[in-house]
């Protein structure tokens, strides 16, 4: 099960990846709109299902995004969906589709379901300015995120206990590269009020932010149980992001003073060399495995 939740412009009349487009929604980075994404192994395609847009009709008791929730409470209960469940947030220059097929890898290969956030973050032309463009992107969608989070804790605080009955979900937060700096701009904004309270372990996965404040920002996460930064001093990608931006967090070792994560360095590991990706790119390392099996499952 993958659950699409993304500001980026709807193409009307579309059921395949082409539903979402590169650019962001034509009201506005604050418009959400949501989708149930499968992919079909027998005809190597993908079908996506447009949640109904909200009208003056429809309340909290019947919208579809409640709908959906109480979906997968009940699929749940009946095992037609995983226990544990990924919340992802790509990074840069991914297209609708990569974000779409890295969400499946990733539901693959640790046997969870995810819900990724996916917003415009490959706005095209030459990679400077499409990055600079990419990190505005980013930073507006702060608030499309925050409304997110919000809905989600809404859900989950509205359930009686006899709902949530045998529903132990996990859900667990992670955060791919620039992606950090959307949630970055997110937590330094007033909107931020503790949401991601929701989640059970939070990875901020190669960090895409400068090093040197993030302790300026990281201690006011709330989780249920552990803060995650993954660190690997070769990685290639945050290399290339040196060359204009300070150190990034995801590949710098010093002044990792904040309080509340627990700061993780993969460099010296079997076959990581220079892998940005490292929760899909590193062959032949079972640890790595195992680090992330455990982390998105809540433990």
């Amino acid at each position: 099960m993958i659950i699409v939740i993304s500001n980026r412009k709807i193409n009307e009349g579309a059921t395949d990846e082409t539903l979402f487009g590169e650019t962001p929604n034509e009201k506005g980075l604050d418009e959400l709109r949501i989708a149930k994404a499968n992919y079909d192994t027998t005809q190597n395609r993908w079908t996506l299902n447009l949640l109904a847009e909200s009208s003056d009709d429809l309340d909290e008791t019947n919208l579809p995004s409640q709908q959906l929730f109480t979906e997968i409470i009940q699929g749940v209960k009946t095992k037609k969906y995983q226990l544990n469940w990924v919340f992802y947030i790509h990074g840069f220059n991914q297209s609708f589709l990569e974000s779409l097929e890295a969400s499946r890898d990733i539901a693959q290969r640790y046997n969870v379901d995810v819900i990724v956030f996916s917003w415009p973050s490959n706005p095209g032309g030459i990679v400077p300015q499409e990055y600079q463009r990419a990190r505005q992107a980013a930073k507006a969608s702060a608030n499309a995120l925050d409304r997110t989070f919000e809905k989600i804790g809404n859900y989950v605080t509205n359930r009686t206990l006899a709902e949530m009955q045998g529903c132990e979900i996990s859900v667990n937060l992670l955060i791919h590269s620039l992606g950090n700096f959307l949630v970055e701009n997110y937590i330094r904004e007033p909107i931020f009020s503790g949401e991601t309270r929701i989640f059970d372990n939070v990875i901020f996965h190669q960090a895409d932010v400068d090093s040197k404040t993030h302790t300026q920002w990281i201690d006011k996460v709330l989780v249920s149980h552990n803060i995650y930064v993954t660190i690997n001093e070769r990685d290639s990608i945050l290399k290339a992001s040196d060359i204009i931006n300070p150190d990034r967090l995801g590949t710098t070792l010093t002044g990792l003073t904040a309080q509340r994560p627990i700061y993780v360095d993969f460099t010296q590991g079997d076959n990581v060399g220079r892998a940005h990706n490292l929760f899909l790119e590193v062959p032949n390392n079972n640890t790595i495995q195992e680090f992330f099996q455990r982390v998105f499952t809540g433990q």
